[in-house]
């Protein structure tokens, strides 16, 4: 494109931004799981017992659109809503014990990627990686 490295690099972790996802959605399949539900289920695992607002922010998406993927995810039996015990207007999303029995086998899933992913590569060099990514991200946070 150009002789600015900054910007090939930019190009380049898109790229494998987008691939990483296509490999995941391929490996959710398995579990008929499309992609904004696994990507909504991973964080509802991860935060426990969010409420809609949280999810909606952690996935940078509307809440009614996280009204629709917990819905989806509540019939598919991955989480439930719990009313908050603090305050009545929220209700939290939690895992179910499905939930949870399958993260099991997101885990698995999800290792079977990084491991294509990321074959080849030394310990030292995953390290590297993610801490330059990790300062790009700070840089664009700020």
């Amino acid at each position: 494109m150009g002789d600015d490295e900054r910007v090939n690099l930019s190009f380049l972790l898109a790229e494998v931004t987008r691939l990483l996802r296509a490999a995941f959605d391929q490996e959710m399949k398995r579990l008929d799981l499309t992609r904004s539900q696994w990507h909504a289920l991973i964080y509802v695992l991860r935060l426990k017992a969010a409420s809609q607002t949280q999810l909606a922010e952690a996935l940078e998406v509307a809440r009614p659109s996280v009204g629709t993927l917990i819905d989806q995810l509540e019939k598919s039996g991955y989480v439930t809503r719990e009313a908050d015990t603090q305050d009545r207007r929220i209700w939290r999303v939690v895992p179910t014990e499905f939930a949870l029995a399958r993260s099991e086998e997101i885990a698995r899933l999800a290792e079977s990627v990084a491991n294509n992913a990321f074959g080849g590569l030394s310990q030292e060099q995953i390290e590297a990686a993610s801490s330059v990514i990790q300062v790009i991200r700070q840089n664009l946070a700020s």
